[in-house]
């Protein structure tokens, strides 16, 4: 595996220093965003995750007990891709621990016959930027981050739903298997999107931030037509809202469903009392983009996917 002086693999020791590092880098450390090191854990405990192979560390050459970055692989041979998900804190030489990081994506890469190396940065980030560019990485995804200020909601709408149809939280224990039917259903044209199984969308139910009650779901009379994920976090005196995911079965398109679903995750993280409610949306998905306007959603940033092809796959 690829290294340098500067470059190691992740071990579960760290795992108290990494996220430390984390929730200085994004800001979060004393905030209702900060990442505790249960929520870590079970982000790089996924069916099928293996951190000590797939997590790396970029330690300081000036001081050894500093962390520059921290990078996680994460395959999707269904898609035949690996995504890379980055975190790289200002630094002085920030530019190597970039250039460091590209390089190790390339050699994880080559040691696997997966077609794609997709990786998400700021649209912001000139380090990161440069050194794509610089590396042959083609830009493929544009993606919006998107706030809510529920103050600004006091005259929200309610929902409304066509006749038959209703909305309630899912209900894993009788539902599992076909929501995991519904979410890849809907999300099966979506760029990006790699297939869930049933496992691994209990073992997401089952984290912090999230839970049963927070996913709403559509259903007419007794069969699934769309839902609603929402996470919370709070620290007893702040809270954020995220709609996480929200979508609807094919079949079930064209009926405002998306539109009624949303309203509802946003009333029940309103009910919550957040500060205010986030989400993603692809930049290029114009229905979505004017729903959440609607609602009362504005940009607060903007992240962009380069794309890395193998050369070893035809």
């Amino acid at each position: 595996m690829y290294s340098t002086k500067s470059i190691r693999q992740f071990s579960w020791d760290d795992a108290a220093k990494v996220v430390r590092f984390l929730n200085e880098a994004s800001g979060s450390m004393g905030t209702e965003k900060e990442v505790s090191e249960s929520l870590f854990k079970d982000w790089h405990s996924m069916p099928g995750s293996n951190p000590i192979e797939d997590c790396f560390i970029s330690i300081d050459e000036t001081d050894k007990k500093s962390i520059n970055g921290f990078i996680h692989f994460i395959s999707e041979p269904t898609i035949d891709r690996i995504v890379a998900i980055q975190t790289v804190k200002p630094h002085t030489n920030r530019r190597k621990t970039t250039t460091d990081f590209e390089q190790l994506t390339r050699q994880y890469q080559g040691n696997r016959d997966l077609k794609f190396m997709h990786i998400q940065i700021a649209r912001s980030d000139p380090e990161w930027s440069r050194t794509l560019n610089d590396g042959g990485w083609i830009k493929v995804k544009e993606y919006m981050n998107l706030r809510c200020d529920p103050s600004d909601t006091l005259n929200f709408p309610e929902y409304s739903l066509p006749e038959k149809f209703s909305i309630a939280p899912l209900d894993p224990e009788i539902e599992l298997s076909e929501f995991t039917k519904l979410q890849n259903e809907a999300f099966g044209e979506h760029w990006g999107f790699s297939p869930n199984t049933e496992e691994e969308i209990s073992k997401r139910i089952s984290m912090e931030r999230s839970g049963e009650e927070g996913i709403l779901v559509i259903k007419e009379n007794n069969k699934l037509a769309g839902y609603n994920w929402t996470l919370f976090a709070s620290n007893g005196f702040e809270s954020t809202g995220w709609v996480s995911m929200t979508g609807v079965a094919p079949e079930f398109r064209g009926m405002r469903l998306g539109r009624a679903v949303v309203t509802a995750g946003m009333n029940y993280l309103i009910g919550k009392n957040v500060g205010a409610i986030e989400l993603e949306v692809d930049s290029e998905n114009v229905p979505a983009r004017q729903l959440y306007a609607s609602l009362g959603f504005k940009m607060i940033s903007e992240t962009e996917w380069y794309q890395l092809t193998s050369r070893k796959i035809s």
